[in-house]
């Protein structure tokens, strides 16, 4: 059998938990499903192998979703060097709030770029999920403080995977303990109209939905 016909329209995103975030993200918010979402393994496989995407016979869009792990502008200039070396031209070199969106060539697709939590902090996907809990919302300063008290000498994860402890310590509070992040979007546990969540949407729909014209006039 001939092997299924790839999506013209493709958003690659690092692993489960932000396939996950993604789609159930869409679904609250309706987005038309033009567009595939393809969880890789993990960051290093995705920037790596991106330039696979970008050369894809009839690839029409392509983004990238990707944990700043450190410095969001670092990663986004790891990401703009792959796309000055595949032609494209005037790639913009500050990241802005708003994500990432470079017009395409005639043998290269529109790209666009999210880096988590939201193109500026330095985080991951769990920070992202932590800007969706209400405001207000009172086991969240208990999830903090339970994390906060927790001795030096028992902390058996690094620091860089505090919020990571933190949200999923709040998900097992919830009425249903544990569940994914995505799942608690799908649920209301999470507030897929919180602001950053708006952004990300927003992004989403203006990479994947819009016509080129709406995009090339989105300051």
């Amino acid at each position: 059998m001939p092997a299924p016909r790839q999506s013209p329209r493709l958003l690659w995103v690092e692993g489960k938990d932000d396939d996950a975030v993604t789609q159930s993200l869409c679904k609250v918010h309706d987005i038309p499903q033009v567009f595939k979402v393809h969880p890789k393994n993990g960051v290093d496989e995705l920037l790596e192998t991106f330039f696979t995407g970008l050369r894809a016979p009839g690839m029409e869009r392509f983004g990238v979703v990707v944990d700043a792990n450190g410095s969001a502008q670092a990663r986004w200039e790891s990401i703009r060097g792959t796309l000055e070396a595949e032609g494209y031209a005037d790639v913009p070199k500050q990241l802005v709030s708003h994500g990432m969106i470079v017009p395409g060539t005639p043998h290269r697709p529109l790209f666009g770029a999210w880096i988590m939590p939201d193109n500026a902090a330095s985080g991951a996907i769990e920070d992202f999920a932590a800007k969706l809990v209400p405001d207000g919302d009172a086991l969240w300063s208990h999830a903090t403080s339970a994390i906060d008290r927790i001795p030096e000498a028992h902390v058996r994860f690094p620091a860089v995977r505090r919020a990571k402890a933190q949200i999923h310590t709040w998900l097992a509070w919830q009425e249903s303990p544990g569940s994914p992040m995505g799942q608690a979007i799908t649920k209301g546990d999470l507030d897929a109209r919180a602001p950053l969540a708006e952004a990300f949407v927003g992004w989403l729909r203006r990479l994947m939905v819009s016509d080129v014209a709406e995009i090339e006039s989105t300051p």
